[in-house]
């Protein structure tokens, strides 16, 4: 018997990821938690065989929570279930030491199958494999033209490319594991380098590269 602690903020995801995962007689969820610092107070007393977690939680994030598993040096295996289909993304949580990266369209028996073999001590991460949905954040013409041109920094980069993407501020910040002041400080950094006044004024330079 496989146990399993959930923490994703949305309810229906939650439970219905519950209910797929109990569907298999091999798998059992004892917790659903809404965020990284309750499923972290669960974990004390409560030790589990695989933790499943999202990366954008109010209170305390995914990765964050991550984290403080990984420096408490807590057994269970560490699982990132997430939306996203982003490169930079999947290097920042490769940095976490988790055990697999899933994506939340998988279909059903993807996902037990990923759970059962990561616990038998496999690491499963779908961006290494092709996935109709990978979203792929490089892009040779902003690398060529852009990043020459105005001395962008790594990290503006990946900024500027997650803003490309629709992230919000508070979603970069999760993604890239920053405060959120840190985040703002480097796009106003961004517009002062390419002389734009507004984040429109930038989308609309990028597109006309």
């Amino acid at each position: 018997m496989i146990t399993i602690a959930i923490a994703d903020d949305h309810k229906l995801m939650s439970e219905g990821i519950a209910s797929i995962l109990q569907s298999d007689p091999d798998l059992v969820v004892n917790k659903i938690c809404t965020n990284g610092k309750e499923l972290i107070e669960y974990l004390k007393i409560n030790p589990v065989d695989l933790v499943l977690i999202d990366l954008n939680m109010p209170v305390l994030n995914g990765p964050e929570a991550i984290r403080i598993l990984r420096n408490n040096r807590v057994s269970a295996k560490i699982v990132v279930l997430s939306m996203y289909a982003d490169e930079t993304i999947y290097a920042k949580c490769r940095e976490l030491d988790i055990n697999g990266y899933l994506h939340k369209d998988s279909d059903a028996q993807h996902l037990i199958d990923a759970i059962k073999a990561i616990s038998a001590g496999e690491n499963r991460f779908d961006y290494d494999r092709p996935a109709n949905n990978m979203s792929v954040t490089r892009d040779p013409l902003f690398e060529d033209k852009f990043v020459n041109k105005f001395k962008l920094s790594q990290r503006e980069q990946e900024i500027i490319q997650l803003i490309r993407s629709g992230h919000t501020n508070q979603e970069i910040a999760d993604i890239l594991f920053l405060s959120i002041h840190t985040v703002m400080t480097h796009r106003k950094n961004i517009l002062h380098k390419l002389a734009v006044r507004n984040t429109a004024e930038m989308l609309s330079l990028l597109t006309g590269a």
